[in-house]
């Protein structure tokens, strides 16, 4: 699928790699950059997943390249995000070993042709932005679903635990253009000030 117009946007030559549709959408596009997020699975309480089920619901009936989409899946990462900054459920990445564990693990994937340069560890989440060191595209999936595996079973080692970490799926989204990457650049750096972790950014030792 090559798109030619969106959100009012042109958009030359972007053609979609990949696009599927598990409990969320993952939309990957050639070159893309990417703004992830990956929560612990215990991380949420049952009414907020509940209500994220149903915008996720709504989601599979909306055509992706629409406003509506990209509206609805801000209200999504908004509802998402708000209780996670909460710190709930077991908060694993609380403890600073596990933090450096997971932080490894990211900083690895430049070694895939993947660069990583800002990325927030939360107590009970992390995000990054994700874009190829090269002209190759990324295959998110892939990668995403070999970090969750690593990142798991390195996090468990760190703190001498073990047992499922993540959520099943994570939230990925596209950056359309250099002004989205800027605004969630700035949102991962706040992410631990907006929580009330640390009061400047450069003062959390997990964000970059």
């Amino acid at each position: 699928m090559r798109l030619q117009r969106t959100f009012g946007c042109v958009l030359a030559h972007l053609q979609t790699t990949k696009f599927t549709r598990g409990r969320l959408p993952h939309w990957e596009v050639e070159r893309g950059r990417y703004f992830v997020t990956v929560r612990c699975h215990d991380s949420l309480p049952r009414e907020v997943v509940s209500r994220l089920d149903e915008i996720q619901k709504s989601l599979q009936r909306v055509t992706a390249s629409s406003r509506e989409f990209l509206q609805m899946q801000r209200q999504y990462f908004r509802t998402m995000e708000k209780f996670l900054d909460a710190g709930g459920g077991s908060a694993r990445l609380r403890e600073p070993q596990a933090a450096a564990a997971l932080v490894a693990q990211i900083q690895a994937l430049s070694a895939e042709g993947i660069d990583v340069p800002h990325f927030t560890i939360m107590p009970n989440h992390w995000h990054a932005m994700l874009a190829p060191a090269g002209d190759a595209s990324i295959n998110l999936h892939g990668v995403m679903t070999r970090l969750k595996g690593r990142t798991a079973r390195a996090v468990n080692l760190a703190v001498g635990r073990s047992g499922t970490l993540w959520q099943r799926e994570w939230f990925d989204r596209w950056m359309r253009d250099d002004a989205e990457w800027v605004r969630c650049v700035d949102y991962v750096r706040q992410n631990p000030v907006k929580a009330g972790i640390v009061r400047d950014w450069r003062d959390d030792p997990w964000t970059r």
